[in-house]
């Protein structure tokens, strides 16, 4: 008796996302890698709402995320410098999820350039940021390729976990018989 293997979370993204990479020309694996592993960190939901206001609610709009990050650029302390680093790569990566796996929802309120102007030039601050010379080439990628990485979501979205019909929610995909 053969023992069956079950993909993680991050090989199932990283298998679906990859054809869409390949089709906008974005064949490094480096941002494969790290949008599957936003993807697979972002299914929990504390993961996706890790930024919190100072009374423990999560901050679900980019306008409190903003309000954060100058809080956190305003203490000039070790601590202020590592919350703004977590803050703005988080924005990034959650305007990314939003833009790529919500994009019905942001259409309809208007924001999909918001979110794509947003998340870009959060991982353009997290090149800046980044010592590392693989991860600063990393986030430049990510923010110079930001519309084609969201489409690639989009399209994942729409061909691999698609809405029932009549649903209203992502979380609807995953109840779909």
């Amino acid at each position: 008796m053969s023992a069956t293997h079950t993909p993680s979370l991050h090989q199932f993204f990283r298998h679906h996302l990859q054809p869409g990479f390949r089709a906008h020309g974005l064949i490094e694996m480096a941002p494969l890698d790290y949008v599957s592993d936003i993807l697979a960190r972002f299914a929990q939901t504390q993961v996706l709402y890790a930024l919190r206001d100072s009374e423990g609610r999560p901050l679900e709009h980019i306008v409190d995320m903003l309000s954060a990050l100058l809080l956190a650029q305003e203490r000039k302390t070790t601590g202020g410098r590592a919350r703004e680093r977590f803050v703005i790569r988080h924005l990034g990566e959650y305007t990314l999820f939003m833009s790529g796996l919500f994009r019905e929802r942001l259409a309809a309120r208007g924001e999909i350039g918001y979110y794509v102007e947003h998340g870009r030039g959060a991982f353009r601050r997290c090149a800046d940021y980044e010592y590392n010379q693989q991860r600063r080439r990393l986030y430049r990628l990510l923010c110079r390729e930001f519309g084609h990485i969201s489409d690639v979501l989009d399209h994942m979205r729409r061909r691999t976990l698609p809405l029932a019909p009549g649903a209203d929610s992502m979380l609807a995909a995953f109840w779909h018989a």
